[in-house]
């Protein structure tokens, strides 16, 4: 079965200050969907900085493609 996931965020979400604290410094989870190290950030939500809102998005790798129509299958 193949799974499409929606992720609405553009950016990472820091950790709480104690698991930044264990960590040993900055560490960041990802929101995008597309780090390569997940569940952590790695800075691929860069390429989605000029997305605009009204628009859908698929990526394959770092590879982005606008989706035109939504076709739901049963």
């Amino acid at each position: 079965m193949v799974r499409e996931v929606t992720h609405e965020a553009k950016g990472p979400e820091p950790i709480d200050e104690e698991t930044l604290e264990e960590q040993g410094g900055t560490a960041y989870i990802c929101q995008c969907g597309l780090s390569d190290n997940k569940p952590f950030c790695d800075g691929s939500h860069s390429v989605t900085a000029d997305e605009e809102e009204d628009k859908l998005y698929k990526y394959e790798g770092k590879e982005r493609q606008t989706i035109e129509e939504i076709v739901f299958e049963e």
